[in-house]
């Protein structure tokens, strides 16, 4: 049988390519309309030739890792190959045109010789959702419907389901429309449609929750956790925190439920992160680790790999922020054990997951290529316009904008930040939506410092020996507006976060205090002290009300106030009691080696310089250098980390619960 299966596949797709090419409008009705879905989405794939099979679309790492970066760092910089332009787009050339330029060479290629979009409705869709072994396959030709139809398309979809009248209420009935409504929503969710996603799941709930007469209760709150589980992941993602405070509620109310049956065999992990993530996205990260760990023992051995995979990858992600990177490199490396083909968007969501450890691990080129793989991949998939790109090109601008802290070369990452922008709006995200307001926050803290930057850059490269004073003179005045110019906008998009983020989560949340402390750092670069104090006490009452006087998040906004007291007020003794106490905090919560240690040495060494307190000076002086000797030797610990006492080569579930318990077994 093994030996005549390739002669069978190969008479299959002789087929395929004969009937493709004798294709005709009716033919190709009849073949949606008739044929079994897995066949007839084949059939189309090769109908409309889709890129025309170029490998340059094509995901299969680790052969094509480099030049998927390639790709990925080409959309980053914008280079406009195809248009005969082969340099990087600069800040200055981003006009609306550009954009629209660019975004129509990134654009998925196919030829549609039949008008097939008319003939897809729900009808059909939701017969291809049944087959899940072509997924990446499905996601492309949606999005293709997507450019043909415009970006309300989702919508319509979202809304036809919606509208459909049950006649008949008999139980099998329902639980066929609530089947296909989870389908719908997930897909839509997974497909970057994340509002349409939403409007579909909330539906669906309802329908359980109020139409359906279920006489099995376990079936019901299965279907229950698989709805919610979706709808929280979406409108947390979303940054819909009105609607998510509410799904949550219903979250955990089923949960408790579920957590109480006897010997159940519900593995509800993905709900757990689901409600992680919540947190995550709120910046609570303590509550959102203890559900991540809690994710993690929820997993069975019989769980599907997917699960495991999706459920460990976010633990790495929570380990990150929190610093805890020997655990998170640990984590990485048994999930590297990992050797079956994954599916393509599950291994970005992982990829992306590990490229927040390497940014925390000082790995920077690490984390640089998997954004490229990432937003090359993205682009493939969903499309140009979808917010799954535009979500990748906003977190790598930040994490652009934190690797070229120290070389002041934020090109890229406003690149990077402006396409995300442009993305969101084309696509429709209303004008308060916090992730399009987050994106304004970033742009906000890249243009602060190139407008910090402008100044010493100009004169670098305007003035110079053989100048004339007078025109030196005139630069100057030129910079100077160049610099205002930016840091006003910059206020105005800090300005408008606030304001969101109030009408949002309100004043006593992290996500606002966030905004006070971005306005505290950018009022004291425009020279606004008394406004920048108030931003950053606000920031530090906000934080101390919810996290506690102890929390490393105090500790940031004491040395942004810090900063403000040794550089600009000249407060040194009150600057002195801040930075001992951010670094009391830093060293009692994360070690001596934590980064933001640096920042209160060098404050500490300017305050005891200026207070004439040299054994002092010369003490955080040594610091700094022991520091710098000593945070290499430990990163290389943590890049190698392994646990000696609990070795499996294996995805075993007991080697990653060891580890998040730090266990020392002998097993």
């Amino acid at each position: 049988m093994s030996n005549s299966s390739p002669n069978v596949e190969s008479l299959y797709s002789k087929s395929l390519k004969q009937l493709c090419y004798s294709m005709n409008e009716d033919t190709l009705v009849n073949v949606l309309k008739w044929l079994p879905p897995s066949i007839s989405l084949q059939i189309l794939w090769k109908v409309l030739k889709v890129n025309n099979g170029c490998e340059k679309f094509v995901y299969n790492l680790p052969e094509s890792k480099i030049s998927s970066i390639k790709r990925g760092r080409e959309i980053a910089q914008m280079s406009l190959h195809n248009s005969g332009y082969a340099e990087p787009v600069s800040y200055r050339q981003m006009s609306s045109e550009t954009h629209e330029g660019f975004a129509t060479i990134q654009q998925t290629k196919f030829v549609d010789r039949f008008n097939f979009s008319q003939h897809i409705d729900l009808n059909l869709f939701s017969k291809y959702l049944e087959v899940t072994n072509y997924r990446s396959e499905l996601f492309t030709i949606f999005q293709i419907c997507i450019q043909i139809n415009g970006f309300q398309f989702p919508k319509h979809l979202a809304d036809e389901w919606i509208k459909i009248d049950i006649q008949d209420e008999s139980n099998s009935v329902y639980v066929h429309h609530i089947d296909q409504g989870l389908k719908l929503g997930i897909f839509l969710g997974d497909a970057g449609w994340f509002s349409e996603c939403a409007l579909v799941l909330s539906h669906t709930y309802k329908i359980i929750t109020t139409k359906w007469l279920c006489h099995d209760q376990n079936l019901k709150l299965v279907k229950i956790i698989q709805c919610l589980t979706k709808w929280l992941l979406v409108v947390s993602n979303y940054h819909n925190f009105e609607e998510a405070k509410v799904v949550l509620q219903h979250m955990l109310h089923t949960i408790g439920i579920i957590e109480k049956i006897e010997r159940r065999k519900l593995c509800i992990a993905y709900a757990y992160v689901a409600v992680s993530q919540y947190y995550y996205v709120l910046m609570e990260f303590n509550e959102a680790w203890s559900w991540a760990f809690k994710a993690v023992y929820e997993l069975q051995d019989k769980s599907a790999d997917i699960l495991k995979l999706l459920v460990i990858s976010h633990a790495i992600r929570v380990c990150s922020v929190l610093n805890k990177l020997s655990t998170a490199r640990k984590l990485i490396n048994q999930l590297h054990t990992y050797e079956k083909e994954i599916d393509q968007n599950v291994d970005v969501d992982i990829l992306l997951n590990i490229a927040c450890y390497s940014l925390k691990a000082d790995l920077a080129k690490d984390s640089i290529n998997s954004y490229y793989i990432a937003l090359d991949s993205r682009r493939n998939l969903f499309g140009y316009y979808n917010l799954h790109t535009a979500i990748v090109f906003v977190d790598y601008a930040y994490a652009r904008y934190v690797c070229d802290y120290s070389t002041t070369d934020f090109n890229e990452a406003m690149r990077s930040i402006l396409q995300g922008i442009f993305i969101m709006e084309k696509i429709g995200l209303p004008n308060d939506n916090m992730l399009l307001v987050n994106a304004g926050r970033i742009k906000a803290l890249i243009l602060e410092e190139k407008a910090l930057d402008i100044m010493d850059r100009g004169i670098d490269i305007y003035i110079h020996d053989g100048i004339r004073d007078l025109q030196a003179d005139g630069i100057k005045r030129l910079l100077e507006r160049m610099k205002r110019n930016m840091l006003n906008e910059a206020e105005a998009l800090h300005l408008k976060a606030l304001q969101v983020s109030l009408q949002a989560v309100g004043v006593k949340a992290l996500l606002t205090a966030k905004s006070y402390c971005n306005l505290g750092r950018l009022y004291q670069s425009q020279e606004k002290y008394t406004q920048s104090e108030q931003m950053h006490l606000k920031a530090i009452e906000i934080k101390e009300s919810i996290l506690g006087k102890d929390n490393p998040e105090v500790a940031l906004s004491l040395g942004h106030l810090a900063s403000l007291y040794t550089y600009q007020l000249k407060k040194y003794r009150e600057a002195e009691v801040l930075y001992l106490r951010s670094k009391t905090i830093y060293e009692t919560t994360y070690g001596q080696q934590y980064t933001g240690l640096l920042y209160d040495f060098q404050g500490l060494v300017e305050v005891y310089r200026e207070l004439n307190d040299i054994e002092k000076c010369n003490q955080y002086t040594e610091n700094m250098q022991r520091f710098h000797e000593t945070r290499e030797a430990w990163l290389h610990e943590v890049h190698t980390a392994t646990d000696e006492n609990c070795t499996k080569d294996d995805f075993s579930l007991e080697k990653f619960k060891c580890i998040l318990n730090e266990c020392a077994c002998d097993k």
